[in-house]
């Protein structure tokens, strides 16, 4: 006997399956009878869905991750003193201090040498290079997001005018950094065209709204002295270019002489002349130089010269190459991408200059287009499985008419969501097509299993739903659970696999759905069709025999 008031399984769950059952066969034998009604308008549910996906879903190609870090590298005007980038590293910290509270932890180098320790493998070093990380709180202590409190520090930046350019990158500035960028690349031979037009691409890329941290990959030409030696003259003075190099670089550049050592540590002592000294074409000119018979000036034996170094040299596919490169702020990469051809598309580009969209959204066509042909292979890898287990080619097609139905489930999560298609959800659609086909097996195998008892076509098809109503809806509520963890996850970095949760519980619980109703009714057609064809068949048999 029962205890009052005891949780009663067979009283409360197993009416409300029996109603659901019930339910179910009232549904798949309206179906039956109304085919074509049914086949219509699952292919229009298909057909609008594939519509919404290219009119509505965006795309991108990596999830941006909230990783609560964020890098800047600051570039100032060259020749700066190192005094003056200091100045401006502390203005700042003042700012970061003040405006950022989410931070946790805040690193920043000014004015370093070029020949600077382990740091100079990961971030570019100067005089005239400020580079700053900050480290936020987590992102359950905070209201902003990473690309929020980035993009309020590239306002800042934006307002200091020693700043010549600046990258704002929302990850740690090496290998982590973020690198969803949309590049347009800029091919030509000569540097004065490619230039300007890499300039007229920039400020057309400031217009568009969400572009940020705008970038052109060309440095600018950058002011240096050439020096040009006599051969003769130092001959006269027993000189060789060796000589005179190693003792202006001594002179300009500094010599270590000795190591200063204090408290167990060690100070390089470099020797050089004053900055008053070697700042000027006299300056430089002036400087002496020993010989045996004496001093002799560096002006009497060579020859120096103020010139515009050439900008570096960037090559792709053997071409010279330019490139502007913008991070997009609340836009997805495809959109992005998009803006830019159309805002490029009317610019009068000179002969011999070829401009093209890539970046992170070249990898992006690439990564869907290798989707597409892993896609296709796992189609006929399936295909192959279900058809040697059915020893028949005609019902592995019918189990795959639900495939098309999941990524329609794909689609409408995606819009629920409001989620843009990254490379992550369209992997999830992928796994989708292994998934979804065993809905369709369990109640095609039932189904054979009446037919071969001999139970009339329609009374095998609704028995077959009724009994397998109840495997099929477990099997999907077991995996839909298993992916739900992984699609509401909140924590760092989350965004990156949360797509894949949305597109396998959006494609699972729509193909599903639609797997219920569609594929009895295209079984229905497909064996009634074969049944009277071989009826026909023989029928003109006995006909010929007798």
């Amino acid at each position: 006997m029962k205890k009052p008031g005891r949780f009663s399984h067979d009283r409360l769950i197993l009416p409300l399956l029996n109603r659901l059952d019930d339910f179910y066969v009232r549904t798949l034998k309206w179906c039956l009878h109304h085919k074509r009604v049914v086949i219509i308008g699952v292919s229009l549910i298909f057909l609008i869905s594939v519509l919404l996906a290219v009119v509505f879903v965006k795309s991108e190609f990596m999830p941006q991750a909230d990783q609560g870090q964020i890098s800047a590298e600051i570039e100032l005007q060259a020749g700066i003193r190192v005094d003056e980038t200091v100045k401006i590293a502390r203005k700042i910290d003042a700012f970061i201090e003040k405006n950022i509270p989410e931070k946790d932890l805040v690193s920043t180098s000014s004015g370093s040498d070029d020949n600077a320790g382990f740091t100079a493998l990961f971030q570019n070093s100067g005089s005239n290079i400020i580079n700053v990380t900050i480290a936020l709180v987590k992102v359950s202590e905070r209201e902003r997001s990473v690309f929020e409190i980035a993009d309020e520090l590239r306002n800042y930046l934006a307002t200091i005018p020693e700043i010549v350019k600046y990258n704002v990158l929302t990850g740690d500035g090496g290998m982590a950094a973020t690198t969803n960028t949309v590049d347009v690349e800029i091919y030509g031979y000569d540097f004065n065209q490619t230039t300007a037009v890499a300039n007229e691409v920039a400020e057309k890329l400031k217009k568009i709204d969400g572009a940020r941290d705008i970038q052109i990959s060309r440095e600018k030409s950058k002011p240096e002295l050439r020096i040009t030696l006599d051969q003769d003259k130092m001959s006269q003075n027993g000189l060789n270019t060796s000589m005179v190099s190693n003792m202006i670089r001594n002179r300009v550049v500094g010599l270590t002489a000795s190591q200063f050592r204090e408290s167990g540590n060690e100070y390089d002592i470099v020797v050089r002349f004053d900055e008053n000294f070697r700042n000027s074409i006299t300056d430089i000119e002036n400087i002496a130089i020993p010989t045996a018979s004496g001093l002799v000036r560096l002006g009497e034996i060579g020859k120096v010269d103020e010139f515009w170094s050439p900008p570096n040299v960037e090559r792709k596919r053997r071409e010279r190459l330019v490139t502007v490169s913008t991070v997009p702020y609340k836009v997805p990469l495809g959109e992005m991408a998009n803006r830019i051809k159309a805002e490029i598309s009317g610019m009068d580009v000179p002969s011999g200059v070829l401009m093209d969209v890539g970046g992170a959204y070249e990898d992006l066509t690439e990564s869907f287009a290798d989707l597409g042909i892993l896609l296709l292979v796992s189609l006929i890898l399936v295909y192959i499985v279900m058809a040697s287990q059915f020893e028949s080619f005609k019902m592995p097609l019918i189990i795959m008419a639900s495939i098309p139905f999941a990524f329609t489930g794909v689609i409408l999560a995606l819009l629920i969501t409001n989620s843009p298609l990254s490379i992550i959800a369209a992997l999830g659609g992928v796994m989708l097509v292994g998934i979804v086909v065993k809905n369709a097996i369990v109640l095609i195998d039932f189904t054979n299993l009446m037919r071969d008892r001999d139970y009339e076509l329609d009374e095998a098809i609704t028995r077959a739903g009724r009994s397998r109503l109840r495997p099929v809806l477990m099997t999907t509520a077991t995996t839909i659970l298993g992916m739900l963890p992984l699609a509401l996850s909140t924590g760092e970095g989350s965004e990156i696999w949360k797509p894949m949760g949305i597109s396998v519980i959006g494609g699972l619980t729509f193909s599903t759905a639609v797997t219920l109703v569609i594929v009895p009714v295209i079984y229905r057609i497909v064996v009634r069709r074969a049944e009277s064809r071989k009826h026909k068949e023989t029928e003109e048999l006995d006909f010929m025999e007798a």
